[in-house]
């Protein structure tokens, strides 16, 4: 097992190491979902709901309305890499591999809540009492299939064509999805390094933001 803070630390999005061809036994995905079940959430609602979609034409019929949901973005990031652009080059080659092979992926976990009769998508607090009761909860799987040799990725662009996968994997009504997490093995090894991210100086305020 990771050391805590190295897990918290090195628990990357994952697309080009997932292992496309080998299958993610169930049990990895329930264990790691029982983790899950832990976090915490507004008023211990448990609202969450997961849809683990193992079915090779449901995959494959997600990954084409997620790449027509990136078809746009992806022309623009191309062209940026054709003409030299060293940061769109390593977005394509990263984020592509879902582009062209997210049903390819052994397992999608779809993230769905229960929605309640005062969420308001245009309400703050109900965005934020909604899907902070959701996400911790996301996180935690993510971390729980990394101790399992299961690397992860959370998508949303699928969510333009919510509508039509709410029709495929036949949620009821009073569901909404949050997001979906994109799970296979690794290839090689079970590390990963720290992120560069920006000084915590640059994010950082006390009391005020100036």
């Amino acid at each position: 097992m990771l050391e805590a803070e190295t897990l918290l630390t090195t628990t990357r999005s994952v697309r080009r190491r997932l292992d496309l061809g080998r299958p993610v036994e169930p049990r990895l995905i329930e264990e790691s979902l029982e983790v899950a079940l832990q976090a915490p959430n507004g008023a211990d609602g448990q609202a969450w709901r997961w849809v683990v979609v193992l079915d090779a034409a449901r995959r494959h019929r997600i990954g084409e309305l997620y790449r027509l949901a990136n078809e746009d973005f992806a022309a623009g990031v191309r062209a940026r890499a054709e003409a030299g652009d060293l940061q769109a080059a390593r977005k394509l080659a990263s984020s592509g591999v879902f582009w062209e092979h997210l049903g390819d992926v052994p397992v999608l976990v779809v993230v769905c809540f229960e929605r309640q009769d005062w969420f308001d998508p245009a309400s703050a607090y109900a965005r934020g009492s909604t899907y902070g009761s959701i996400f911790p909860a996301v996180w935690s799987f993510q971390l729980a299939c990394r101790l399992r040799g299961l690397g992860s990725c959370l998508v949303t662009s699928q969510l333009h064509y919510a509508a039509e996968i709410a029709e495929l994997l036949e949620l009821p009504a009073s569901f909404e999805q949050a997001a979906m997490v994109a799970v296979g093995h690794l290839r090689g090894e079970n590390t990963f390094s720290p992120a560069p991210r920006r000084p915590l100086g640059e994010v950082l305020r006390y009391d005020r933001w100036s």
